[in-house]
C-alpha cells in the first residue's frame, strides 16, 4: 500500500495482542472490546467492531499449523482427556471440544456433536493402545474402531451415587460414594508418602466391598421396584458393572487420574465466552475461537505470557510447537 494512502495511526502488535485477550481469554463480546479500549486510551484508540472481528479470523488463520502440529504432540501422550460442551451458533445447539492434558489445551468446535465431527477432529483416531483416555462416560469412546483404552471420571460416578440415594434413599449408593472418595484419600496419602501402588491385599479389599455394595444395590432395587429413581438405580448398576475396569482402573495404577476435572476445566471458558458474548455468528467463527483458545490456553500451560505470545502472532511471528516443547 503506497505510503500516502496509509491511515495516519496504525493499530500496532500490542493493542491487537490486548484485543484478541479480550475477546478469547476475558470473553469480552467484540463491541465491549472496542469500546474498553477506547474509553482506557481517552478516544485516542478506537477500533471498531469490525477491526477486531477480522483480527480474531486473521489471529486464527495464522495458527492452522499450530494445531496441526499440537496434534502430533498431543496424540504422543500416555494420557489424553477430552470432553465437549454445547454451543450455540446462530441459535442452534452445536459442539466445543476440549483435547489435552497438563501443558496442552486442543480445542475444535463443529457445528454437530456427533461421530463425523469426531472425525473430523482425527484426535482419537490416531491414540495407539499404549494411550489412556479420560472422559465421562462417553460410550462413543467404546467403537471398535478406536484402540486406546478408557478410564472413566470417577467424580460423574459420585454425583450419580448422590443423586441415586437422593432419589431411591437406598444406602449402597452412598455407601460407594463414601468408599471412593475414602480410597481417594488413602491413595493422595500413600502419592505423598512416595508410595507407586496399594498392596494386592488393599486391592482386593477395594474390589471385595464394591462387589458388597452391587449386590445389596440389586438387592435394594428389587425389594423396591416402583421405587421414583428405580429406572436410574438399574441403569446405573448395570453400568458399573459394565465399565468396573474402565471406573477403577486407578485403584491399581497411581500414574491414572480420578477425575476428568481437567476438560472441564478447559471448557468453562467457552460457557462463561457463551454468557457474557452469547452465540456464534458461524461455525467458522466458533473454530476461529477455538484456534485462538488453542494457542493462548497452551502457551500459558507452558510458562509463556499470554500477551507476549500474542504479540508474535500478530507480528506474524507465533510460538511454533517445537519452540514449545521443544520437540
Amino acid at each position: 500500500m503506497p505510503p500516502n494512502l496509509k491511515e495516519k495511526v496504525q493499530y500496532g502488535s500490542g493493542l491487537q495482542a490486548f484485543a484478541l485477550s479480550l475477546t478469547n481469554t476475558v470473553n469480552a463480546a467484540m463491541n465491549k472490546a472496542s469500546m474498553f479500549l477506547a474509553g482506557i486510551t481517552g478516544g485516542e484508540l478506537m477500533p471498531c467492531e469490525g477491526y477486531i472481528a477480522k483480527l480474531q479470523a486473521r489471529a486464527a488463520n495464522g495458527l492452522r499449523q499450530f494445531r496441526q502440529d499440537l496434534k502430533l504432540v498431543l496424540i504422543t501422550r500416555k494420557i489424553v482427556y477430552w470432553d465437549d460442551t454445547v454451543i450455540f451458533i446462530l441459535a442452534q445447539r452445536a459442539c466445543f471440544r476440549f483435547y489435552g492434558d497438563e501443558s496442552i489445551a486442543y480445542y475444535t468446535a463443529h457445528a454437530h456433536k456427533d461421530m463425523e465431527s469426531l472425525d473430523d477432529d482425527n484426535v482419537l483416531n490416531l491414540l495407539t493402545s499404549d494411550t489412556k483416555t479420560m472422559h465421562d462416560h462417553n460410550t462413543v469412546n467404546y467403537n471398535e474402531k478406536y484402540s486406546f483404552e478408557n478410564i472413566e471420571c470417577n467424580q460423574h460416578l459420585q454425583r450419580d451415587c448422590q443423586k441415586n440415594t437422593d432419589d431411591t434413599c437406598h444406602q449402597w449408593s452412598d455407601d460407594l460414594k463414601k468408599h471412593i472418595s475414602a480410597t481417594i484419600k488413602d491413595r493422595n496419602d500413600a502419592i505423598a508418602r512416595g508410595e507407586g501402588s496399594f498392596s494386592e491385599a488393599c486391592i482386593n479389599e477395594f474390589h471385595h466391598k464394591i462387589d458388597e455394595y452391587l449386590k445389596n444395590g440389586w438387592s435394594e432395587n428389587e425389594s423396591d421396584p416402583n421405587n421414583y429413581g428405580a429406572s436410574f438405580e438399574r441403569t446405573l448398576l448395570t453400568r458399573i458393572a459394565q465399565y468396573r475396569r474402565n471406573y477403577f482402573l486407578w485403584v491399581e495404577d497411581f500414574s491414572l487420574p480420578t477425575t476428568n476435572n481437567l476438560s472441564e476445566r478447559g471448557l468453562r471458558g467457552v460457557k462463561s465466552h457463551m454468557k457474557i458474548s452469547g452465540q456464534f455468528e458461524s461455525e467458522t467463527a466458533a473454530d476461529n475461537h477455538a484456534l485462538n483458545r488453542t494457542y493462548i490456553e497452551t502457551c500459558r500451560r507452558n510458562g509463556i505470557n499470554e500477551i507476549e505470545a500474542l504479540q508474535r502472532l500478530c507480528e506474524g511471528n507465533p510460538y511454533t510447537v517445537a519452540e514449545i516443547f521443544s520437540v
